[in-house]
């Protein structure tokens, strides 16, 4: 979804865990190393698209080895949970900025 803001992570490959799908998405998009003892389960997204359904689940990760860097080109923000409302994200998002904004 080109020009929008999204959290890092993308696709389950096949026989791949959520987990280990978002320690691959870190370091392939974030050049970081997440161990799954690092991520905690906050909560999930459930939204249907034209062509597919998407169900997300939204971890918390605080501790990581490496420096962040853009591996695709893409722009990097640190942004308080109270400032996501300025980001424009993909429809599937959008409820987890008022839940992230709430809880954390």
């Amino acid at each position: 979804m080109a020009g929008l803001w999204e959290f890092p992570g993308g696709k389950i490959e096949p026989g791949e865990r959520p987990e280990d799908a978002l320690i691959r998405e870190l370091s392939e998009e974030l050049g970081i190393d997440v161990t799954e003892s690092c991520l905690a389960p906050l909560t999930f997204a459930s939204h249907g698209y034209d062509d597919f359904h998407l169900l997300m689940p939204l971890y918390v990760c605080r501790q990581w080895d490496g420096d962040l860097e853009p591996k695709e080109g893409q722009e990097l923000a640190w942004v308080r949970p109270n400032r996501l409302s300025g980001y424009d994200m993909p429809p599937a998002d959008e409820p987890l900025k008022a839940m992230l904004r709430d809880l954390l």
